[in-house]
């Protein structure tokens, strides 16, 4: 009975053991095939090219002469600022009040005759001299002359009233300011000679060319978008790719002729 029980228990062992092996090299085939393909993918990356675009955006500095051999296009939009010879006569008609101020000092001489038809009061205050005999009667008799010497002082308002023309020859000081206007006519011809200012805008396009060489120092900017094709298979990458590939083909092998 036991011996019975152990030739089930060794059957159903090795059915298991059997189908396990049968799961295994299902699965090891299946991987190797996986890997196959993985293998055969990395060869193929080992030949492929990296196609990209680079952005360019630099400033280069260019010190160089340049010469310049075609006429160029240059248009033009400035101020012209010159002088202009302007040579007339111009007439001049008006009638205009010109406004003056003058300030008169002088001295007037005159030689005339004055009538004077009212009284004058007049200040005397003065001396007269006194230098004469006088004759003194004595009792009743001849009289006798007595010399008289001396000063009376004279000092009161006197009427005085003029009957006829006074003569006047005398200077007289003249200080005053007039002030007034004067009509003054102008009838003219006004000779003009100068140089007048302009300033005149220019709007146009010329064509100029350089007969020398210009020297330039400056930096250009340059901006650039450029496509780039790396073949792979000409760089160091493509043998570790290969190397890659024929690693994953021969992983299921028990070999290792591969392996260097």
């Amino acid at each position: 009975m036991k011996k019975g029980i152990s030739n089930i228990l060794l059957i159903c062992s090795l059915g298991i053991s059997i189908a396990i092996i049968i799961v295994l090299l299902i699965a090891l085939n299946i991987s190797e095939k996986r890997l196959n393909n993985i293998g055969n993918l990395m060869h193929e990356m080992s030949t492929q090219h990296i196609i990209t675009n680079v952005e360019v955006s630099e400033n280069i500095p260019l010190t160089s002469d340049i010469r310049v051999t075609d006429e160029l296009k240059v248009n033009i939009n400035m101020f012209l600022q010159t002088e202009i010879p302007f040579k007339a006569e111009i007439p001049v008609n008006e009638h205009m009040l010109i406004p003056f101020k003058i300030g008169v000092h002088e001295y007037i001489k005159l030689d005339t005759n004055i009538q004077v038809t009212d009284n004058v009061n007049i200040l005397v205050d003065d001396t007269i001299p006194l230098n004469q005999k006088m004759n003194m009667a004595l009792f009743g008799g001849k009289g006798m002359n007595f010399p008289i010497r001396g000063k009376i002082p004279v000092k009161q308002s006197l009427n005085i009233g003029f009957e006829e023309v006074l003569p006047v020859n005398t200077v007289v000081p003249i200080d005053m300011l007039i002030v007034d206007t004067l009509p003054v006519g102008l009838s003219m011809r006004i000779p003009v000679d100068l140089m007048v200012p302009v300033n005149i805008p220019l709007k146009t396009s010329a064509r100029i060319q350089f007969d020398d060489a210009m020297s330039v120092d400056a930096e250009i900017p340059v901006k650039l978008t450029i496509p780039v094709d790396i073949p792979l298979e000409e760089t160091s990458l493509a043998y570790y790719f290969k190397k890659m590939a024929e690693g994953l083909k021969g992983l299921t092998k028990l070999s290792d002729k591969n392996e260097e």
